[in-house]
């Protein structure tokens, strides 16, 4: 996305109100760190079930000055921009009332992604905002048109981000095949949220690889209309997802099949084509570099870092993200950039790993 010089010069001198619903969850605290730093935001209320202080999370001295209310305050304290931290079902909730009053809403929950898809096969709860629903502009990041205009913003989920990250250039360019398409995510146990489970217990992940919601999880369909909206191709993936024993990250295996007449040199161009002026994105043959394969260089940071190997026509394909961050937080900032026409690296690039 590129953004005039008179629409930065327009923009920084305002500081943009925001405030967070839900900021004592891992994203939301991950949010308010973003945007605490965020040169053109004003972060002045967070929001949580009941009042606490932002200081008992963050020791940075900018936290002091957020004012912390319990969830019922929201209505009489609404800002320019309102970023919803939540499960599915409140965000359904909010969403409207916020819009209403005439601000803009960046839901970092799955309750407006799905187009086509039922929200109550895959979410558990009958849809009741339809027209809303197809309005809302899903940020895929850089894929996401402008959205100036827009009053909701659907924040992409962490798996599907990861997915389609790998997936959506080499779709799009018909480099790979959209037919027997393998996808193997693994994420770290803050994907879960702090939601109490006996399976989130230390002594249950601790050591173990398990896979779970196999067929059933929302990402699924997610994954399917983010491609066929941006590719135009139809896919219907083996989708697998696992809990690594680890806090935070996402590697995210694709496995699948060169087009025919393709080669491992039309994987590099289509990366190149699709991630060549957005800094947030690092991509490689795995033999030319390794690192991108791990973990801990990419957790901590807002980029998404791919990498790749060719063996005849199979081709794998590998995504890294942090699911706290590109997978939550940071992507909300790069929305919120993008409605408030911002440069997306804006306030979250040059973030160090948490090695």
């Amino acid at each position: 996305m590129t953004i005039s010089k008179s629409q930065i010069k327009k923009n920084v001198g305002n500081r943009i109100t925001c405030s967070i619903v839900g900021a004592r969850g891992y994203s939301g605290l991950e949010l308010a760190k973003l945007l605490l730093r965020h040169p053109h935001a004003e972060l002045k209320y967070c929001f949580a079930t009941s009042e606490f202080n932002l200081m008992d999370y963050l020791s940075s001295e900018e936290a002091a000055k957020v004012v912390c209310l319990a969830d019922d305050k929201l209505e009489a304290n609404l800002t320019d921009v309102v970023f919803l931290a939540t499960p599915a079902e409140v965000s359904l909730k909010l969403a409207p009332k916020i819009v209403a009053a005439g601000k803009k809403v960046v839901d970092l929950s799955g309750a407006f992604r799905l187009k086509e898809n039922s929200y109550e096969t895959w979410y558990g709860f009958k849809h009741t905002e339809a027209a809303m629903l197809q309005s809302a502009n899903y940020g895929l990041l850089p894929f996401a048109g402008p959205a100036k205009s827009e009053k909701l913003i659907a924040n992409p989920g962490c798996f599907a981000t990861a997915v389609a990250m790998a997936l959506v250039p080499l779709l799009k360019e018909g480099v790979m095949s959209s037919e027997n398409i393998v996808i193997d995510a693994k994420s770290g146990a803050t994907g879960a949220g702090k939601k109490a489970a006996e399976r989130m217990l230390y002594s249950e992940v601790d050591g173990e690889c398990l896979p779970y919601k196999v067929g059933c999880h929302q990402h699924q369909p997610e994954i399917q209309e983010t491609v066929a909206a941006l590719t135009g191709k139809t896919i219907d993936p083996h989708f697998v997802t696992s809990l690594l024993p680890v806090r935070r990250g996402i590697i995210a295996g694709v496995y699948g099949r060169l087009a025919e007449g393709k080669t491992a040199d039309d994987i590099e161009k289509a990366f190149a084509k699709a991630y060549g002026d957005y800094s947030l994105v690092s991509f490689a043959a795995v033999k030319k570099n390794a690192g991108l394969l791990s973990l801990k260089k990419v957790v901590g940071t807002a980029k998404t870092h791919i990498s790749y190997e060719v063996q005849g026509e199979k081709i794998f394909v590998f995504s890294c993200i942090d699911n706290l961050m590109k997978g939550a937080a940071s992507q909300a900032v790069e929305n919120f950039n993008r409605i408030s026409d911002f440069p997306l690296e804006t306030g979250i690039n040059g973030l160090e790993a948490l090695i």
